[in-house]
């Protein structure tokens, strides 16, 4: 516990005041679950359009090959 709470300290001391934080999120954004991947749960849908992009999958709501299945699951865990 207490070497937690010296990491925590060195953290807060080490970040600057008034820092904003790199990956503000926004709270409202729409949450999906991938068909075929309902097992990760939810996602951020800018979350999954982005991996549906670099992963080149057209419509991500209908995956249909393994390799499909396979680069989006890997994307989305990636990601979260």
């Amino acid at each position: 516990m207490k070497k937690l709470l010296s990491a925590l300290t060195v953290l807060a001391l080490a970040t600057p005041a008034g820092a904003t934080p790199r990956n503000i999120v926004n709270p409202g954004e729409l949450m999906v679950v991938v068909p075929g991947l309902e097992f990760l749960g939810y996602s951020r849908i800018s979350t999954v359009e982005f991996c549906a992009e670099i992963e080149q999958i057209r419509d991500w709501t209908e995956l249909t090959t393994d390799a499909e299945l396979y680069s989006m699951e890997a994307c989305l865990i990636e990601h979260t």
